[in-house]
């Protein structure tokens, strides 16, 4: 039978083929947009908990890192000065072990002044020497004479016992060590039989640069837990920074053993991890020796399974002693279970519910007939509810993606911050003075701090004021100079801040009001203020980036003077304040390097005290001391630019003159000899009476072509002016 168009059958097919598809769609439209905004949800909660991991990890990191330099940079503080130690140069090692174990306590403060560790990390500090094998025999004697009179070389034997060192064209034997305690056991120990630390010792050498060892059972003492050792090699004198001096220059090697697990607790004593477990690891190192250290996390709960640590991990790597190491952070099953919402299941299981109720609701009322347009008519109401709920939430996403940005941005901002404070770090680390750190620091701060100005403010202790030292942006400080009292954060000594955002007195130097803004950071060392950072126009949210980069400049300034401090003190007479007698010898030598190239002369003036013995029996030392100090500072104050003097040895002082012929130098001879004359000095009101000097003169290359012999001959002329009577000037070749 053939059905037509206005069969009842036929018509009821249709409608319910068409029912249907809408029923499908709409399940299908239902569950598609559930499992969307399901997987949208938990994606959102995995990138949070990505980002707050590798927030917390890299804090951690941050703070392991800055007490790994710390110590470096405490090495590298302790070689400059092993370099610069007289006692050393002249084998004076009982003096030196005693100025060494001093300078440890002040500096490192590693060990207090009776050996005991301060510092729970550090095992021991100690000084080796490079000793070849035709100087062993020597080399012991001395240790014996003057440091301890059973040393001996030895080294390890096959079971660790401690024997005689084998022949081998070199030795790296400990000579001087801190704290006491290890003496027996280190003392005389060849670290170059250890083939690790003779490695690290070797790179040191090769980079003059602070080398990290690997890491293993301490080969020397035998402790059962891993330690590192650090390495920096010593050179004698002021070898130029960024060349390798020869090998002869080589005095030895500073070492430090550590505990590189008590280091990380003690840098982690506030950012203790929370829910995170912290791995640091060598790649460079054998495959079971790779892993260092592993910081489980304090929270409770279980450990990080192996088959989950692969799954979500931060991954970081720091430089350091020649070395680099890897961090990986692990999140516990503690710290995933905050990020794990039941949100995302409550919209799955409501989207779905919701999905199902509507297609039996919709199934329901295609059924009734009559009812359609009434149940069409509801569904569009219904569904208009949902999109207008929809957009809601789109609003609500789009502005939780724009607090990520801002998020990001302000993190972007923060490491680049922290780059360009390394980089400034770095660079005024390399600076050879303190006068050439001023310019790098007004170099790095408008980018630093952006539109601002400001000036770095040094204390000149002969006047006790600030005086500014370099200066930066357009509207520069008023003042050049002021006490230390015009400044609130000199005398509160911390950070102080002036803004119409807080209530604050302002300091009297300060050129701006509140209405522009400022801040002064004071730079201490060592618990004394030393400098000010004066920062004018700068935002309040930079006051943690102003204390930061306050922090790195202090460090690195007062490395500075310290270095030019002990520079000083190695090559200055500190009862006159003229240059000794090392220092003469190796500028007499320049200096006539100097004129051979030039073709030039040399005068050279020998000055002794006549009858100095007189003053020291009749009236003390005290009074001959005075004399020293009057006679150096009139030498001082009549110095041409360009002329050295120095205290030659007791009462004798000597005069470089360059390109001085032997008529200048006679004619500033008798000069000196004239003002000597004319000196008076009272002892505790008694008048010491006249004093006179004898002088002789010789010139390069006239009377002399080398250092020795010019030196031999103004001694002769000096002897010749005192055999003839004193009180007078021999010039060399003059005939008389």
């Amino acid at each position: 039978m053939t059905t037509t168009a206005d069969d009842p059958a036929c018509a009821e097919k249709r409608p319910s083929q068409s029912n249907t598809r809408f029923l499908a769609w709409t399940f299908i439209i239902g569950v598609g947009l559930t499992l969307f905004l399901f997987f949208y949800m938990r994606e959102s909660e995995r990138h949070q908990l990505k980002t707050d991991l590798e927030n917390l990890s890299s804090d951690r990191v941050q703070a392991i890192h800055a007490s790994l330099t710390e110590n470096i940079a405490q090495m590298e503080l302790m070689a400059s000065y092993i370099g610069t130690s007289t006692e050393l140069a002249d084998g004076e090692m009982g003096s030196f072990a005693t100025e060494f174990s001093k300078f440890v306590s002040s500096v490192v403060s590693g060990f207090d002044g009776e050996g005991q560790s301060l510092k729970p990390e550090f095992t021991l500090v100690a000084f080796i020497p490079a000793v070849p094998t035709e100087g062993r025999k020597r080399f012991e004697d001395i240790q014996r004479a003057q440091i301890d009179e059973a040393f001996r070389l030895r080294e390890r034997g096959p079971a660790g016992e401690p024997i005689p060192a084998r022949p081998r064209p070199e030795y790296f034997p400990v000579a001087i060590l801190a704290p006491e305690a290890y003496r027996e056991a280190l003392l005389g120990m060849d670290l170059g039989a250890e083939p690790i630390l003779r490695e690290a010792m070797d790179k040191a050498m090769a980079t003059r640069a602070v080398t990290i060892s690997g890491t293993e059972v301490d080969p020397v003492l035998g402790r059962k837990k891993p330690e590192l050792w650090d390495f920096v090699a010593v050179y004698r004198g002021d070898s130029p920074s960024g060349t390798k001096p020869p090998r002869s220059a080589l005095a030895g090697i500073l070492a430090t053993s550590f505990r590189l697990d008590l280091l990380i607790e003690r840098s982690l004593r506030v950012l203790r991890p929370s829910g995170i477990d912290l791995e640091l690891s060598d790649p460079s190192a054998p495959a079971d020796k790779r892993t260092l250290y592993y910081d489980r996390s304090k929270d409770p709960g279980p450990a990080v399974p192996e088959s989950k640590k692969g799954w979500m991990s931060w991954k970081s790597s720091i430089d350091v002693g020649n070395r680099r190491w890897t961090f990986t952070a692990y999140p516990t099953p503690s710290f995933i279970a905050r990020y794990n919402s039941i949100m995302s299941w409550l919209i799955l299981t409501g989207g779905l519910l919701t999905t199902a109720a509507c297609a039996f609701f919709i199934s329901d009322r295609l059924r009734r007939t009559g009812t359609v347009e009434s149940l069409v008519a509801e569904r569009t109401n219904d569904l208009a509810v949902e999109i207008n709920e929809h957009k809601r939430l789109e609003a609500e996403l789009a502005d939780s993606r724009s607090a990520l940005a801002g998020q990001l941005d302000r993190l972007n901002q923060r490491s680049k911050e922290r780059i360009l404070i390394s980089e400034m770090g770095d660079t005024l680390q390399v600076c050879l003075s303190i006068e050439e750190a001023y310019p790098v620091v007004a170099l790095y701060m408008p980018r630093l701090f952006p539109g601002t100005s400001g000036a770095l403010y040094m204390r000149d202790q002969a006047e006790e004021l600030f005086v500014s030292a370099a200066e930066w942006g357009e509207s520069r400080p008023a003042p050049g100079a002021f006490k230390a009292e015009d400044c609130w954060a000199l005398r509160r000594g911390k950070m102080h801040i002036v803004g119409s955002f807080l209530l604050s007195p302002t300091c009297e130097h300060a050129a701006s009001g509140p209405e522009v803004g400022y801040l002064c950071i004071p730079l201490s060392a060592i618990g004394k203020t030393f400098g000010l950072l004066h920062i004018i126009s700068l935002e309040e949210e930079s006051q943690a980036l102003g204390e930061s980069v306050g922090d790195r400049v202090a460090l690195a300034l007062s490395n500075l003077m310290l270095r030019s401090d002990l520079r000083q003190l190695s090559i200055r007479d500190p009862l006159t304040g003229l240059f000794n007698r090392r220092y003469m010898e190796e500028a007499l030598e320049i200096e006539r390097q100097r004129a051979e190239r030039k073709n030039a002369s040399i005068g050279l003036i020998m000055m002794d005290i006549d009858h100095f013995k007189s003053f020291n029996d009749g009236f003390g030392h005290a009074a001959g001391d005075k004399v020293l100090r009057n006679l150096g500072g009139l030498i001082l104050a009549h110095l041409r630019a360009g002329d050295i003097a120095c205290r030659y040895g007791g009462e004798e002082f000597l005069l470089i003159l360059p390109e001085a012929s032997s008529e200048v130098a006679a004619a500033r001879a008798e000069e000196l000899r004239k003002r000597v004359g004319d000196l008076h000095i009272d002892v505790q009101g008694r008048s010491l009476g006249a004093i006179s000097v004898s002088l002789g003169v010789a010139v390069y290359p006239a009377d002399a072509d080398s250092r020795e012999r010019l030196l031999a001959a103004a001694d002769a002329c000096l002897y010749k002016a005192k055999a003839q009577g004193r009180d007078r000037v021999v010039v060399a070749g003059a005939g008389a």
